[in-house]
């Protein structure tokens, strides 16, 4: 059932607040303010340092919460979350981000991460903010920039047939939900 959700996940047109957004890829990370390495030794230091401060980790926008400004929050990252994609976190959004989210006002987060010096290994995460210009160069966005569109035609292609079978899903539910998006999207 995990295969299934990451497939959907690729190819749906996501253009709401997520419940579980990705915070850093795993591996080698190019950045423009220094590359790092993320691995599963940085999501166990990252998960212990959360649980030993016992406090949500803010989400705010454009960094605020570094700057001596007033730093409401867009949203609370609940948990950290290991996948073999990367490192991701449990959000609880405020409304406010919500909207911007969903129309697409923000694209991107922009996580702020203490990094060792002796490997370069990320060890902490201390904030996270909705950006429309990351660091993290490649950083994918939280929600697609297009709007979703109805599906009219339910006549689907010969990889998504192959899909639906491999999901041992009928075609006919698969054009119902709408999980094809254009291929330019």
């Amino acid at each position: 059932m995990e295969t299934y959700t990451e497939i959907l996940s690729q190819t749906a047109n996501l253009t709401e607040a997520p419940e579980y957004i990705r915070v850093l890829p795993l591996g080698y990370v190019s950045s423009e303010k220094g590359d790092f390495l993320v691995d599963n030794e940085s999501f166990r230091m990252m998960k212990e340092h959360m649980e030993h401060r016992a406090i949500d980790i803010v989400i705010d926008y454009e960094h605020q919460t570094l700057k001596d400004v007033q730093a409401p929050a867009g949203g609370w990252i609940k948990e950290l979350v290991l996948k073999s994609n990367g490192i991701f976190a449990k959000v609880e959004w405020t409304k406010k981000a919500k909207y911007y989210l969903q129309n697409r006002e923000y694209r991107y987060l922009s996580p702020v991460v203490l990094v060792r010096k002796k490997d370069r290994k990320v060890s902490q995460l201390h904030s996270v903010a909705l950006t429309n210009t990351p660091a993290i160069n490649g950083m994918i966005p939280i929600v697609n920039s297009e709007k979703p569109h109805l599906q009219t035609d339910t006549k689907l292609d010969d990889t998504q047939k192959k899909i639906c079978r491999m999901l041992n899903m009928s075609e006919s539910d698969f054009a119902k939900y709408g999980m094809w998006g254009d291929a330019d999207e």
